[in-house]
C-alpha cells in the first residue's frame, strides 16, 4: 500500500533529514518535507497544516533541538490531534514528552540502511507498543573512523601549529565531531591547505636535523591523510550525523522540469539600487522564456522581491498579489509578512534560473528545483566571495603567526643588531599596513557594503598586499644575513634559517593564482556579488 510521510524536525537536524528524504523517495514514498514541498509566495504555515492533513503518517526526527522547538511541537500536537500515526525517528536520545512516550520509535543512531528498512516494513504493519528509547551515546562505524582520523590529522599537523590557524581549527576538532558542531568550511579549508603548509615548514626547518625526520613523515603522509579525512567528512555516514554546521549544503533529488516553452507568466523585480546586476540577470532570463516583465506590481502576476543588506522589506502586499522572495544575501528580514513566505535561497550564487523560469506558472514544483536543506549556523556565500573570504583570513593570520618561528631561530641575534629599533619599527609598519589592507578589504567583500565594496578595490588591495610582503620579505632576508652570521655557523647548503621569511610571499602567490583561477570559473557570481553603484 502506498503511504503518503510527513517529516518533522528541527532545522539542526537538515542533513540527516535531505538523506532520509532521499532514501524513502528512492523506494516511491510519497514525503512531505518544508524545502521540498512548500510554495514560495504562500503563507508557510497554512501549507505545513495541510501537509500534514494530507499525510497518513507523521514521522517526528527526535533530538534535543526538536523537543525545545515551538513549530514542532505545534506539528506533532496537529498530528495527534488528527489521530495521524506518529513514528518517533531517534536522532538523539532525549527525554520525551508525555504526548509522545506512548509513540512507536525507530533509533537511527547507528546503521541508517538497516534502520530505513525497518522503517519501510513498519509501514506497513499494525501499531507497534514498545518501551522507550534508551539514553545514551550511540554513533556508526563511519563516526568513530572519522574521529580517529581526525586525531591522526591533528598529530602530523603539529609542525604546522606556528601558523595559528591549523591548532585552532584541528586540536578541538575530535571533540567537536563527536559534539557534531564542527564547522564543515573552516575545516575543509585547513584541511585542504595542510600539505602545502607542512611541506613549506619541511623546507624551511630543514637546518634542524633533530626534526627532519619528523617533519618529513609528517609532510610527506599529509598528501595521503588529507584527501583520505577530507572524503570521510563529506561522506553520507558523516550527513547522517552531522548538525548543518558540520554538513554541506546539498539537495536530495532535484527535480528536472520537462518544460520547453512554459505559459508566459507577467512578474515585476522589486529591487534595491545595489541589486541591479543580480534583477537584471533574473529579468533576462525570465524574458527568454517568454515570461513579459511589466512597469509596477499591480500589473504583474509574479512579483519577486530581492532581499539582500540593502532591502529587506517590500511594498507590495502579499495577501493580494504573488510575492516571491529571492534571498542573494544573509540579512534579517524584518518584513514580517516575508518573515510568513516560504523564500528562494541563491545565498551561493545564481544557478537554475532556467528552472525558475520554466516552473512559473507552476510554483508548487519550484522548490522540488530549487530547494536546499535549510542551513543552521552558517553564513552562506557564492563560491569565490567563500574563498577570497578565507584568503584574507588565512595571510592574516600568517602576517602574525610567521614571527613566531624567526624569533625561536634567530631572535636574540636580532635583537642584537644596531639597528634593532628600525628593524622593529619597519616591520611593524609593513605588518599593520597588511592588516588594514585585509581588514578593511575583506570587511567590505563579505558585506557587500562601502566604497571599498568594488572589484576594483579587490584587485588594487591583492596587488598592495603582495607589493608590501614581498618588499618585506626582501628587507628581512637583507637583515636576516647579518644576524645569522652572529651565531654558529651551518653548512651553507644545509643553512635554512630565516628561510621562514619568504612564507608570506609564497602563501601569498600560490593563493593569488588559485583565486585567478576560482575566478575565472565563478567570473558573473564574483562580479555580480558587488554592488551596482
Amino acid at each position: 500500500m502506498p503511504h503518503s510521510i510527513f517529516i518533522s524536525y528541527s532545522r539542526r537536524e537538515s542533513p540527516f533529514v535531505d538523506v532520509l528524504l532521499d532514501s524513502l523517495e528512492d523506494e516511491g514514498v510519497k514525503v512531505w518535507v518544508d524545502y521540498h514541498s512548500l510554495v514560495p509566495a504562500r503563507p508557510w504555515l497554512n501549507q505545513i497544516l495541510d501537509g500534514i492533513r494530507q499525510s497518513d503518517i507523521f514521522l517526528l526526527v527526535v533530538s534535543k533541538d526538536s523537543m525545545a522547538s515551538a513549530n514542532v511541537e505545534l506539528e506533532y500536537q496537529n498530528a495527534i490531534e488528527q489521530k495521524k500515526r506518529v513514528i518517533l525517528i531517534i536522532f538523539e536520545a532525549v527525554s520525551l514528552p508525555p504526548a509522545l512516550q506512548t509513540c512507536e520509535w525507530i533509533d537511527f543512531r547507528r546503521s541508517f540502511n538497516r534502520k530505513k528498512r525497518e522503517l519501510l516494513a513498519r509501514l506497513d504493519k499494525p501499531i507497534e507498543k514498545t518501551a522507550l528509547p534508551q539514553e545514551g551515546f550511540r554513533t556508526s562505524f563511519i563516526v568513530w573512523i572519522t574521529f580517529l582520523m581526525s586525531v591522526l590529522t591533528l598529530i602530523i599537523s603539529i609542525p604546522g601549529w606556528w601558523t595559528f590557524y591549523l591548532p585552532a581549527l584541528l586540536v578541538p576538532l575530535p571533540l567537536r565531531i563527536l559534539r557534531r558542531d564542527f564547522h564543515f568550511y573552516r575545516v575543509r579549508f585547513a584541511v585542504l591547505t595542510l600539505p602545502i603548509v607542512l611541506l613549506l615548514s619541511w623546507l624551511f626547518f630543514s637546518t634542524y636535523s633533530g626534526l627532519y625526520n619528523f617533519f618529513a613523515v609528517c609532510s610527506i603522509s599529509s598528501f595521503l591523510i588529507s584527501p583520505v579525512f577530507l572524503f570521510l567528512l563529506s561522506s553520507k555516514g558523516m550527513r547522517l550525523w552531522g548538525k548543518p554546521i558540520a554538513s554541506a549544503p546539498r539537495f536530495a533529488n532535484p527535480y528536472q522540469p520537462q518544460v520547453d516553452s512554459p505559459i508566459p507568466v507577467p512578474f515585476f523585480i522589486d529591487h534595491a539600487p545595489a541589486d541591479k546586476k543580480y534583477a537584471d540577470v533574473i529579468s533576462q532570463e525570465l524574458t527568454n522564456y517568454g515570461h513579459p516583465q511589466v512597469a509596477n506590481s499591480a500589473e504583474a502576476e509574479a512579483n519577486f522581491v530581492i532581499i539582500s543588506r540593502y532591502k529587506n522589506s517590500t511594498p507590495i502586499d502579499p495577501e493580494t498579489r504573488v510575492v516571491y522572495p529571492i534571498l542573494i544575501q544573509d540579512t534579517d528580514i524584518k518584513d514580517r509578512n516575508l518573515q510568513q513566505i516560504q523564500w528562494i535561497d541563491f545565498r551561493g550564487g545564481i544557478r537554475n534560473l532556467d528552472k525558475l523560469a520554466k516552473l512559473l506558472p507552476e510554483p508548487g514544483r519550484l522548490l522540488k528545483a530549487l530547494g536546499v536543506a535549510p542551513i543552521s549556523g552558517q553564513v552562506l556565500y557564492p563560491r569565490i566571495i567563500q574563498i577570497l573570504d578565507y584568503f584574507f583570513a588565512l595571510l592574516a593570520f600568517f602576517s602574525i603567526s610567521v614571527w613566531i618561528p624567526l624569533f625561536i631561530e634567530l631572535g636574540n641575534e636580532l635583537f642584537q643588531l644596531d639597528n634593532r629599533v628600525s628593524f622593529l619599527i619597519t616591520n611593524s609598519v609593513f605588518t599593520l599596513l597588511t592588516l588594514v589592507i585585509l581588514f578593511f578589504t575583506r570587511r567590505a567583500l563579505v558585506q557587500r557594503e562601502g566604497r571599498l565594496a568594488s572589484l576594483g578595490w579587490l584587485t588594487a588591495s591583492l596587488f598592495w598586499i603582495g607589493v608590501i610582503v614581498f618588499m618585506q620579505s626582501f628587507y628581512l632576508i637583507a637583515i636576516i644575513g647579518g644576524a645569522a652570521d652572529m651565531i654558529v655557523a651551518i653548512d651553507d647548503a644545509q643553512d635554512m634559517r630565516g628561510s621562514v621569511s619568504m612564507f608570506m610571499p609564497c602563501s601569498c602567490t600560490l593563493g593569488v593564482m588559485l583565486i585567478g583561477f576560482f575566478s575565472f570559473l565563478n567570473w558573473k557570481d564574483l562580479t555580480r556579488w558587488f554592488p551596482s553603484k
